[in-house]
């Protein structure tokens, strides 16, 4: 990726005098020092630069190209490229797949030529690349971004929307005074995507924390195993989570999964955060590249000058799991020495008392100083009315100060717009985060007191060119789901643990299993291409002794209409009620689940995703990551879940559907916890049917 990063020379196709030809010049001389060579036959010079009619007659060698250009010329520009020995096309021009039919066959095209000539794409339908820290402004966006963008700070972007990086970045900069270094738009990515682009960027020196705005993920499995070794964080605002895109499901698994659970689960399992809108997702990078002295349980000094704001960020503190630190008392002694008498110093440091006493700006540096000493101090948070005598405050000492003591500073700031402004810059470039309001301020703490580092420590995985081609249509991709007893059977051999049961086509059959495993039995009606057995009526779930046993056998009988079996069980007591699936997903390979199962399984979904297969922890981690966990630690009177048995059943089910290639789902529903130890008591497999040899010829 060096060559759109760090080109040598750069040609302009398309480059002109007017609106985004001219813009494209003119950024790209507002910092670039290498060559730039326009390219456009109806001019001769643009901005001071020689125009060239063609890219033949460019004199020297270009490694990256930027095609600003009609779509339908593309296909001619990028054969040009690969005659002139061009590694790199940054397609800014739109007219592509997202307009249709007819724009993905040109997009199609453009990628085949590219491919045949070793041309990297990056794009289309993109504006490009902004580099604020080499002055490097890759993009036909409006100049004023050059003069708005003058400051790098530490958080990069890699957004698939066009717009929203062109009127996103300016707002960000400018109002909110939020400082970035890099934004790569990729837009429709029909070559270059995040997966190339994320290794450029953890390996950046001047990048701190990754946000990225995605719309797909082709790559999943590979954007999780580099999330994973990042030793940065990562942040993603992924859209298209609603229930429209969800997929049709046969079993609770795939339900589970649709509405991207599964790709935000998987995400949050790479340890990546989570962001819910684009200023989420700058307020999350902010903290993360400037909070790096949070761990989990730090404690938090809370400096205010408003008891009632510092009751609700106590509040707000608890619910995100922080912790109010409790004062030292050489950290008590020295706020008393500034509060009145009649008032003694806690935490919430409510300091307009003292300010009352001894003015607003002794007060302030003094509760700051204890706080910052204090041992039982980790993080410190300053309630700050910005305006009023802030050229008392030194922001540069308290920061040096709060380094010196391995502390972390953050403010939240309320005042006068213009000097409100001025403070958050200053803070900014000192590396202080200042939040506009509370509850985003604790969330973005929150999370950046959560970054443990890489959760795979290890070099990043090597990132090969993708596969592009379009998927092969599957001639008889039909699916099948095996019953029950088909199902078990099948999950038996790769060793899970299964009820005992029989599958009787007589009442005879079924009292010789009474006999055998005594009562309470459980009888299920298994019927073809059934799943969801109970919505029919077709589970009896208690039957006592052998009067009911027959008329059971009899109503499932009448129900199934001579077409299924009636499957008998002896009925296991349960401490919890689990549900295991596994899922084959096209982007993210195969995908094993954990949740809450039995009636609470849709009616309240608590699941937890990841990559089969499990890795070694990974069972306690996805019982960790579910909102009922406290409950399998051993609730009450109840046992434990026991982990190395749960966590052996995974990986079972993960290592067996990995090995029979036609599974595509399986869900094991419920999976019963009994004294401690896990056991199936239903489950469905659905099989892909592969296409008949009559079909593929």
């Amino acid at each position: 990726m060096d060559f759109f990063f760090n080109p040598q020379a750069v040609a302009l196709v398309g480059a002109s005098a007017k609106r985004t030809g001219a813009n494209l010049v003119h950024n790209l001389k507002q910092g670039y020092e290498g060559e730039i060579y326009p390219v456009n036959p109806n001019y001769q010079e643009l901005g001071g630069l020689t125009c060239h009619p063609s890219l033949a007659q460019v004199p020297g060698p270009v490694d990256l190209a930027i095609a600003l250009v009609p779509a339908r010329f593309l296909p001619q520009v990028l054969k040009d490229c690969g005659a002139k020995g061009i590694r790199g096309v940054m397609i800014q021009s739109a007219g592509f797949a997202e307009v249709g039919t007819e724009g993905l066959a040109l997009q199609q095209e453009c990628l085949s030529i590219a491919r045949e000539s070793g041309i990297r794409l990056w794009g289309p339908n993109c504006m490009g690349l902004v580099d604020v820290y080499n002055r490097r402004f890759f993009t036909f966006m409006h100049p004023y971004i050059t003069e708005v963008l003058n400051h790098p700070g530490r958080i990069s972007l890699v957004v698939q929307s066009g717009m929203l990086s062109a009127a996103f970045l300016p707002e960000t900069v400018d109002r909110r005074s939020i400082e970035v270094n890099k934004v790569c738009s990729i837009g429709n990515k029909c070559d270059v995507d995040e997966c190339d682009l994320l290794p450029a960027l953890i390996e950046d020196e001047t990048t701190g924390a990754i946000g990225l705005y995605l719309e797909s993920l082709p790559r999943g499995r590979l954007f999780l195993e580099l999330a994973a070794a990042s030793p940065k964080p990562l942040v993603v605002l992924k859209a298209g989570t609603s229930q429209r895109g969800a997929r049709a499901a046969l079993s609770h698994t795939a339900s589970l999964a649709g509405d991207a659970r599964l790709t935000l689960g998987l995400l949050q399992d790479a340890g990546v955060h989570l962001a819910n809108d684009f200023h989420h997702l700058i307020d999350l990078c902010r903290s993360l590249a400037t909070s790096k002295d949070l761990s989990r349980g730090s404690r938090v000094a809370i400096m205010t000058f408003s008891g009632g704001s510092g009751i609700v960020t106590c509040d707000l503190l608890e619910q995100r799991g922080m912790e109010v630190a409790e004062l030292s008392a050489q950290c008590l002694e020295a706020l008393q020495e500034v509060y009145p008498p009649w008032m003694p110093p806690a935490n919430p440091m409510d300091i307009y008392p003292a300010m009352e006493q001894v003015g607003r700006m002794k007060a302030f540096h003094a509760a700051a100083r204890a706080a910052l000493q204090d041992p039982q101090v980790d993080l410190l948070m300053i309630h700050h009315f910005i305006g009023l005598d802030d050229e008392d405050l030194d922001l540069a000492r308290l920061k040096q100060m709060a380094d010196e003591t391995g502390k972390a500073l953050a403010f939240w700031g309320i005042g006068f717009e213009g000097p409100a402004r001025k403070f958050r810059i200053e803070a900014e470039r000192l590396g202080i985060p200042v939040y506009s309001e509370l509850t985003r301020a604790v969330d973005c703490l929150a999370a950046a007191a959560s970054w443990q580092g890489p959760r795979q420590p290890g070099p990043l995985p090597v990132v090969p060119p993708r596969d592009t081609r379009p998927a092969e249509p599957v001639a008889s991709g039909a699916r099948v789901s095996l019953d029950e007893f088909a199902s078990k059977t099948m999950l038996a051999g790769w060793g899970l643990p299964m009820v005992p049961e029989l599958a009787a086509q007589t009442l005879e059959q079924a009292r010789e299993a009474a006999v055998r495993w005594g009562y309470p039995l459980v009888l299920k009606g298994l019927m073809p291409q059934v799943v969801h057995k109970s919505e029919l009526g077709l589970v009896e779930p208690e039957v006592n002794g052998p009067e009911q046993l027959a008329e059971a056998f009899e109503r499932l009988q009448e129900k199934l209409k001579g077409q299924g079996r009636v499957l008998v069980q002896p009925k296991v007591r349960a401490d919890y009620e689990l549900i295991v699936g596994y899922l084959r997903d096209a982007s993210f390979g195969g995908c094993l689940m954990l949740g809450l199962g039995g009636l609470l399984t849709e009616l309240v979904p608590d699941v937890a995703f990841t990559l089969a297969p499990l890795k070694p922890g990974g069972a306690a981690d996805m019982l960790s990551r579910l909102k009922a966990s406290d409950l399998f630690q051993g609730f009450r009177s109840l046992p434990p879940v026991d982990l190395e048995a749960l966590a052996d059943l995974l990986a079972r089910l993960g290592q067996g559907a990995a090995a029979s290639k036609e599974v595509e789902q399986v869900d094991i529903n419920p999976l019963l916890i009994s004294n401690g130890k896990p056991v199936a008591v239903d489950a469905t497999v659905i099989l892909t049917q592969p296409p008949h040899e009559d079909e593929t010829a």
